[in-house]
Formats: structure tokens, sequence, C-alpha cells
């Protein structure tokens, strides 16, 4: 894949604090962008909803001004509103807000994934479609959940937005002021080279780590090895304490591109067991180095 197309956006913090900013979806995404607005008093007020108590806990813990009991009852009045729910219930939340969001409502979402998410807003909100500015803050951690919620979590983080035309682009400049405020560095991306991409070093590799971990639990050394094993294993496998729910619907939502990537994986891994099983020292060095090479990089 040759390098994708992005562009930094100019953001312009906002003059004055927002006004009532709606949160549908409270684990630790929408948690800590509430967390980050009121630690910067960037809205007038933050109002969560989600399913069973995760909003009400959040209100108890001070992240947010007000716990909804319904997406209406959120979206009342909201100048800006925050989906960050699971892909797979995205098109029923966007067809909640968009009967309950106002006409001037800037309509956004945290998604990992972005080609089904954009699809489903398109054939849920209707007009609103135009007030809808396709996002994903590259932030995160192994924890879930509003007790996992961070006011600092976007600082100095990539968040990446993906208009698809210009009444979207004309709205993404306006977000980015915002998101600049909370510290975020915000950039475009067509949303298919995003779901390429993030299938590449993020998709597959969460699967492949749970995997992975899958594979040393049904060992027989699993407990050895849970107590034992140093910071090799745990840097290597720190993404496998992830959510499985989440991941499993992430990665089935981008399976298509999810797939060739594990198909380029296994032909890394025959490489590897071909040459350990030959006793091939130079060819598993090959293979090795050519990794370590590109891991390098990261750093």
């Amino acid at each position: 894949m040759s390098a994708p197309e992005t562009h930094p956006l100019a953001a312009v913090a906002p003059s004055a604090p927002i006004g009532r900013v709606a949160i549908i979806g409270t684990g630790m995404i929408g948690t800590s962008f509430a967390a980050a607005l009121r630690s910067r008093s960037l809205a007038t007020s933050v109002v969560g909803y989600a399913p069973g108590d995760d909003a009400h806990l959040a209100r108890t813990h001070g992240l947010l001004d007000e716990a909804a009991a319904s997406i209406a009852e959120a979206c009342a009045g909201a100048e800006l509103i925050v989906l960050a729910n699971p892909v797979p219930a995205m098109p029923e939340v966007f067809a909640q807000v968009a009967s309950a969001a106002s006409e001037q409502a800037l309509i956004t979402d945290c998604a990992s994934t972005k080609s089904s998410v954009i699809a489903a807003a398109r054939g849920a909100l209707g007009a609103a479609f135009e007030r809808y500015v396709p996002g994903h803050p590259i932030a995160g951690s192994e924890r879930s959940g509003p007790g996992a919620a961070r006011a600092d979590l976007f600082a100095n983080r990539l968040w990446l937005l993906c208009p698809v035309d210009e009444a979207q682009r004309r709205l993404a400049l306006r977000l980015a002021g915002l998101l600049a405020a909370l510290g975020a560095r915000v950039q475009t991306m067509d949303a298919e080279v995003h779901d390429a991409l993030f299938a590449e070093f993020s998709h597959w590799p969460h699967a492949l780590v749970f995997a992975l971990c899958a594979g040393i639990a049904s060992g027989e050394h699993a407990e050895l090895a849970a107590e034992f094993s140093g910071a090799g294993l745990r840097d290597t496998t720190r993404i496998g304490a992830s959510s499985a729910q989440l991941w499993a619907d992430i990665v089935l939502d981008n399976r298509e591109a999810v797939l060739e990537c594990a198909a380029r994986f296994e032909v890394s891994l025959q490489r590897v067991v071909g040459a350990i099983a030959a006793a091939d020292r130079d060819r598993l060095v090959e293979v090795f180095e050519q990794g370590a090479r590109w891991r390098r990089q990261v750093d």
C-alpha cells in the first residue's frame, strides 16, 4: 500500500464553550471525552447515555454533569453529539439520534472502522448526514468502561476525521478546533484507506495477540507462564487483555481487509516455521531481521 493521503487541519480553538454535549456510549473512550471537556471547561454541560449503569457510574465519579435515561433525553438541546458505541450498535443509534437531534447539532463518532459506520449514518440520518463528521480517536488501552477514563487520554494523540463531502469537510474544521483544544492532533483521511490501514496495524494485530494468548492458555504450562513471564511477554500481549466482545465486532466489521493481513502473516509464519524445522539459522535470521528493521521504525 502506498502512503495514505492525510491532511492536518488548521484548527482554531473555540472562543467559548460549545454548550451542551451529548455522549452516547459511556465506556472508556466516551467518558474520557467527557472528562477532557470538563477538565478544560470546553462545554457548558456534558450529558451521557448508555444502556446499563455506565452513565450513572460516570456521573457518580464526577465525569458527567448528567446521566440521561435515553438517547432522546441526552440529545435534547445538544450542540454536539458524540457516538462512542460498539460498531454493531451504530445503525440503531444513528436512527435514534436522527429523530432526537436538533437541526443545528453537530454529530460525530469514535468508531474504529469507518466505511460501514458511514454507510449506516447515510442510511439513518437523512438530512442530518450533512451535519455528521466521521471520526476515530487513536487512543485507548486494554482497559474498558468508565473506570478506565482519563481526562488526558487524547493529549498529543492523533484524531482522524473522514469527511465524505464538502459539507462534512466544513464541519470537520469546526470540530477540529474543539479536538485540538483537548490536545489532539487532528488529520483527515479517506474512509476506505482508513479501514485498510487499521486492519494492518490494529485490527489484525489484536486478533493475532488474542490467538497467541489463547495458545498459551491452552498449553500445559499456562499457569506457570502467567506467574513467571517477564516484560517481553507482557509487552507483546498487553492488548490481549482488551475487550473480546469489542474486538470481535471490529475485526468482523473489517473482515476483508483483516483477512488480507492474515494471509500475509501466514506467509511470514510459514517461513519461520520452515526455517525452525530445517534448523536453518541463516533463513531464520533473515526473517527475524526483516521484522526487526520494520519495528525499529516505530520508535
